[in-house]
């Protein structure tokens, strides 16, 4: 009876030994990932990871642009649809935030998120801090004048192909207040997307400006390199993105951008041209905005040609 029981312990043992080689076996080959919270994962040949890094506006200022052709890097990997998890999907949470990142092979790839709506809402900066204090995040600013007739170009074309009431630059962006004097209209999108210095106020609650890239981006629509060097620098990356790599095209206006030998251009409505805009609109909209400018440039100690 002993010499049985001997057996059957042994025989137990072997085969408890055999289910747990089986089960590393079975698990190591088909490289299962378990997520235990949004800071924990099993080592994985593709894994996904949060980004390290944000574009978060401006919106009309060339963070499509900035984003294709940052992707020109080998180090680099992009998230080509605007998540907006900040802003409007926040209750889907991280899990749902990490399922839209691109699969990485290696641990010094980065990974950037762009979604220009971030920089003018109110709630984003402080779910980016709680997430990652250390999130670096690139800003592509151009002339807000010019920024605006972009922003009101895009919504007109919006609301031609809805059939709706199209609408007047002149009338949108103005109003007069109880003192009879006429002031931008602070309530039109198109123009509360202009006034960087209200939006990054909010950022530089919970961020120190070192954790920001602030990129021209008149300059970058005109000499890409020149921008894009300052964003590898950023990012800590080596130089490794050519002028070759940057071509122009004459007939849209700005640079493609080609990583193999298939280039990649923006779309159609991207670079069209803008609404007519009168020299007196304009007049006044670069005056209304001229203390906006001035407070923006003092905050973050860089000026530009915005005269």
């Amino acid at each position: 009876m002993a010499k049985f029981s001997t057996r059957c312990v042994i025989a137990c043992l072997l085969t408890i030994a055999m289910c747990l080689l089986q089960y590393d076996l079975f698990f190591r080959n088909f490289k299962f990932k378990w997520w235990f919270d949004k800071d924990v994962i099993v080592p994985n040949q593709f894994e996904k990871k949060f980004p390290s890094a944000l574009i978060v506006g401006v919106r009309k200022g060339g963070t499509r642009a900035l984003l294709d052709a940052i992707a020109l890097h080998s180090k680099v990997k992009i998230v080509r649809r605007e998540t907006h998890f900040f802003d409007s999907n926040y209750s889907l949470g991280f899990d749902w935030y990490r399922n839209q990142m691109p699969d990485i092979e290696n641990e010094d790839e980065i990974v950037i998120e762009k979604t220009p709506a971030y920089f003018t809402n109110e709630n984003v900066p402080k779910r980016v801090y709680e997430m990652n204090p250390n999130m670096k995040l690139i800003l592509i600013v151009r002339h807000p004048v010019y920024r605006t007739v972009s922003d009101f170009t895009q919504v007109y074309y919006n609301k031609l192909e809805q059939n709706k009431s199209l609408p007047v630059l002149s009338i949108e962006a103005f109003r007069t207040n109880e003192a009879g004097q006429e002031t931008i209209n602070m309530e039109y999108k198109p123009i509360t997307n202009s006034l960087y210095d209200i939006h990054i106020s909010k950022w530089l609650q919970y961020f120190k400006t070192e954790n920001f890239l602030f990129v021209n981006g008149d300059v970058f629509r005109a000499n890409p390199l020149h921008e894009l060097r300052r964003v590898e620098e950023f990012l800590g990356l080596e130089r490794s993105i050519t002028p070759n790599q940057l071509v122009f095209d004459y007939n849209k206006g700005f640079f493609c951008f080609r990583k193999t030998t298939k280039i990649r251009c923006l779309g159609q409505s991207k670079g069209r041209k803008h609404r007519s805009v009168s020299d007196d609109v304009v007049l006044k909209l670069s005056k209304m905005f001229e203390d906006h400018n001035q407070n923006f440039f003092r905050i973050i100690n860089r000026t530009y040609s915005w005269d």
